[in-house]
């Protein structure tokens, strides 16, 4: 009983722990595009970190270390690395923290129910459609807020948000195809990420890295290659491994208040009664769509 309650506890801080890291890199993301680095800048931190410090691990089991079809590496590295970096960095340039907390893990549900069901024949339960529900009646509610000022451009930014939910879920999919474990799955992310991150930055413009004040560049470093590129991955497989992934995955939930809090604390941002509104819903649907089946 002490070892299930034991077990319990460290599942529940494990997500807790990747939904307050997950929320940390969103605010820090939103800051770093809107004031020190472009887009492409955060994605060689935010995949350079962890390619170094996993090498070892393809060193040691080779790129691609299991009998599942080499065609699935494909998907594996676009659905999260750097495509979904790269998109879900530039919607923060044009929409606050809010609206990424609430539409990326929100909707990342929905697209991956939809992949799976074509690809894997996985059936939607009842209470699953009606989470979907939920969260889409969300969205409608924050992206109204979007719209109605029509002089701003953050229906750019939410636009960009869906779309990288969308090349998440292709991730998702595939990776439970793959038979590749969380720590080889992002050592390849990570690796392929960085070297196409590098040429493309410096054929485009050039990095501006060197010319970022020291304290914003560890923040970034912190945030990018640690908090998002490491702990996060590693938190988040502790609460699958003590508490399931089923039960793992309703830390999304957490994800759109953390961020919230962290945008209005760190960088002033106040969202509208209907961005509440709309975030309460994804919310709820979010639990409703992760929440475990008895038996």
């Amino acid at each position: 009983m002490a070892g299930g309650t034991k077990s319990l506890a460290i599942g529940i801080a494990g997500g807790v722990a990747a939904a307050t890291f997950g929320a940390a890199w969103q605010v820090a993301t939103r800051f770093g595009v809107t004031a020190v680095l472009a887009p492409f800048d955060l994605a060689i931190l935010r995949y350079g970190v962890p390619a170094i410090v996993l090498l070892p691990i393809l060193v040691r089991r080779g790129l691609w270390p299991t009998p599942a079809p080499a065609w699935l590496a494909l998907p594996i590295v676009l659905g999260a690395g750097l495509p979904f970096g790269l998109v879900a960095m530039m919607g923060a340039k044009f929409a606050p923290v809010a609206h990424m907390g609430a539409l990326i893990p929100g909707t990342m549900p929905i697209f991956t129910a939809f992949m799976a069901a074509i690809f894997l024949g996985d059936r939607v339960s009842p209470r699953r459609l009606a989470g979907f529900a939920a969260i889409l009646a969300g969205v409608a509610a924050i992206a109204g807020t979007s719209l109605s000022d029509i002089g701003a451009q953050t229906w750019v930014g939410d636009l960009l948000f869906l779309l990288a939910a969308a090349i998440w879920s292709v991730y998702t999919v595939a990776f439970r195809r793959s038979g590749l474990d969380p720590w080889q799955s992002i050592a390849l992310i990570s690796l392929s990420s960085i070297l196409a991150a590098i040429p493309l930055r410096l054929a485009v413009e050039g990095t501006q890295l060197p010319e970022v004040p020291l304290d914003a560049a560890l923040v970034q470093f912190a945030a990018q290659g640690v908090l998002a590129g490491l702990a996060g991955t590693w938190t988040f497989s502790l609460a699958v491994r003590h508490i399931g992934a089923a039960r793992a995955a309703l830390s999304g939930a957490f994800v759109p208040v953390l961020a919230t809090l962290g945008g209005a604390a760190a960088l002033g941002e106040i969202p509208t009664p209907a961005v509440l509104a709309g975030m309460a819903l994804t919310i709820v649907g979010t639990l409703l769509a992760a929440w475990p089946s008895r038996g």
